[in-house]
């Protein structure tokens, strides 16, 4: 199935164990999961370099289903994704809310545009000017491959999941 660009890993609806029918309709999913990507978030970023695995947070943006962070060109982030370009994103949990959040394996890119540079500057809180003077910042691009959307239904562990690899 295929809806507003990607693919739905499965038309059919799941059943657990009990041989109950459970999952949402792909529809409820992908707004759900465009609601979580409406604001600002901070989330945690993992990547893997050197054959060791990296996680820290960041504070993520989109636009439409992209994400994007920024860092200092001489990070160990941009490295990263030079030698391995998949990322893994946790985004939107709450332990004490309980609510939906999503973790998204997605395709990494180290942008350098000023337009988008720009971009994520406009779409940011605060600015540490002092900071970023004697700094060159690059914004990491986050092209998901697959989303899974967490806590969504009543089966625990059981994620609905948009495929964006087809």
């Amino acid at each position: 199935m295929n809806i507003n660009g990607f693919t739905c890993l499965s038309t059919a609806l799941q059943r657990n164990l009990n041989g109950e029918v459970i999952g949402m309709e792909k529809e409820k999913v992908r707004k759900k999961v465009e609601r979580i990507f409406e604001t600002p978030k901070v989330g945690i970023m993992s990547t893997a370099y050197g054959n060791k695995p990296y996680s820290r947070y960041v504070t993520f943006y989109n636009d439409g289903w992209n994400l994007y962070t920024e860092v200092t060109a001489e990070s160990v982030d941009s490295d990263e994704i030079k030698d391995n370009n998949l990322s893994y994103i946790i985004l939107g949990y709450d332990e004490e809310a309980d609510s939906s959040y999503v973790e998204m394996l997605a395709r990494t890119e180290v942008v350098m545009d000023q337009p988008t540079v720009d971009w994520l500057w406009d779409q940011q809180d605060d600015h540490d000017i002092e900071a970023l003077e004697n700094q060159v910042m690059v914004v990491l691009k986050f092209i998901p491959k697959e989303i899974k959307l967490m806590n969504a239904n009543d089966e625990i562990d059981v994620p609905e999941v948009l495929d964006f690899a087809g």
